[in-house]
């Protein structure tokens, strides 16, 4: 792993996603890249320009505290400020630098509220290319001993998103509980068993076993398993929607995202 894009707001949030990018680059010695995008939509009047030139200000000012914290680390680092869409401007960042990972805040919401504040973090999880870790408003840094990964045991494009999930648990020397939600069906046990042996040899020698859950969702389901498990994380593989789709399809790993109270790993599929 060699760059972490962190974008922040600068928030209460965003400064408990930092620990956990900086834990990171600890362990891998990746350079954290610290991005703020501002944006107003419209900006053709001389006063919105100047609102503009404002917002550029306050950026530059609190992004010298984000650079500062960074520094009394010790890790590498470097700090972006752009104007534009944010999840636009994280998706350029990402492909630009090669990003390996993203490490950003959440906040919880629900109902119409998760759709319009949750829209920028769902679309990022949908956009990049890449492992996106949310950490839950005010979380504080823990060691990840434990990471249950939901899996669709019917499913065969899994292989990067194992491969992602491996690399991950070994940087925490965590175990992995693979779980399949059943919803309204049964498993049968041939399907069960090629999933096994499908996904054992990618994850290799990170200890690991198989759960089948029977739950009314998806989202509840993994959710009540991390909790009654004492997980330390969440991990699940995200569809890649286009920019338009991402802001307005709740899927499972967006709602998980939104809902986790420990943090979550989206995964990419194999495009």
């Amino acid at each position: 792993m060699q760059t972490i894009i962190f974008p922040t707001d600068f928030s209460k949030g965003a400064e408990k996603a930092m620990e956990f990018a900086v834990e990171i680059s600890r362990k891998t010695n990746a350079k954290i890249i610290a991005l703020n995008a501002y944006d107003l939509p419209y900006a053709e009047t001389i006063m919105t320009h100047s609102l503009l030139d404002v917002m550029k200000k306050n950026a530059e000012d609190a992004m010298k505290n984000v650079a500062d914290a960074l520094a009394e680390k010790g890790i590498s680092y470097e700090t972006l400020i752009q104007m534009g869409n944010p999840i636009r401007v994280v998706k350029e960042a990402v492909e630009e630098h090669h990003a390996d990972m993203v490490v950003l805040g959440t906040k919880g919401a629900s109902g119409l509220e998760e759709v319009l504040i949750g829209s920028n973090a769902a679309a990022i999880l949908h956009n990049v290319d890449c492992p996106v870790l949310s950490i839950p408003s005010g979380k504080e840094f823990t060691e990840i001993n434990h990471i249950v990964y939901g899996s669709d045991f019917r499913s065969k494009k899994s292989d990067k998103a194992l491969t992602e999930l491996a690399t991950i648990a070994k940087l925490f020397d965590a175990k992995i509980s693979v779980a399949h939600v059943v919803v309204n069906y049964e498993l049968d046990e041939k399907t069960t068993a090629e999933a096994k042996a499908r996904i054992s040899p990618i994850l290799g020698d990170v200890a690991h076993d198989y759960h089948i859950i029977h739950a009314d969702n998806v989202e509840e389901g993994i959710l009540e398993f991390a909790a009654k498990n004492g997980a330390d994380m969440v991990a699940l593989m995200s569809r890649n929607y286009s920019f338009f789709e991402g802001l307005f399809r709740r899927s499972t790993s967006s709602k998980i995202a939104f809902h986790a109270s420990i943090p979550y790993l989206a995964l990419q599929e194999t495009r």
